[in-house]
């Protein structure tokens, strides 16, 4: 127990005070073996996205998807991570999250996180990166407006979104 909450401290940085942003970008590449890579935790990211009413089906979806395994591949390699992005929905949602980056971290960080992240295999990204980007995707343009990325296979879930707006 002790080490899966280090664990989550050391992946998610320094959290700016209140906020529960990290003050530096986390590192991007992680080992499987970091207990902040496995087990259905609450989520690293707490960014623009993040929508706490969202936080049970997120759970419920990545227990369906890899049982909590960020470092999980799917499908003879084709879907990736705890959520089982495609390579395409992976890279695309470094172009998405970008900006946030940039905001967040700073220019110059922002960029330099988002290179990396385009660099890493998406199977060894940190957590926090793998949140943001299920948060980027489900809520890029209105409040559950990515749902029908996972909404077909986890209908089982469904019923954790009936308190959202907008979805």
């Amino acid at each position: 127990m002790i080490a899966a909450v280090v664990g989550l401290v050391m992946a998610t940085s320094v959290l700016t005070p209140g906020s529960g942003l990290p003050t530096e970008p986390p590192k991007v590449e992680i080992a499987k073996t970091a207990p902040s890579q496995t087990g259905i935790q609450p989520s690293a990211y707490r960014g623009k996205l993040y929508v706490r009413a969202q936080e049970s089906y997120r759970k419920c979806v990545a227990y369906h998807e890899s049982r909590g395994n960020y470092w999980a591949t799917g499908n003879n390699g084709v879907h990736l991570g705890t959520y089982q992005f495609t390579h395409q929905l992976a890279h695309g949602v470094v172009w998405m999250m970008a900006k946030e980056l940039k905001k967040t971290f700073g220019v110059a960080a922002g960029k330099r996180t988002r290179d990396e992240l385009f660099a890493t295999v998406p199977t060894k990204w940190n957590r926090y990166y793998w949140d943001m980007a299920f948060y980027t995707v489900l809520n890029w343009e209105y409040t559950g407006s990515g749902l029908s990325h996972w909404a077909a296979q986890h209908r089982n879930c469904a019923t954790e979104r009936i308190s959202w707006a907008g979805a």
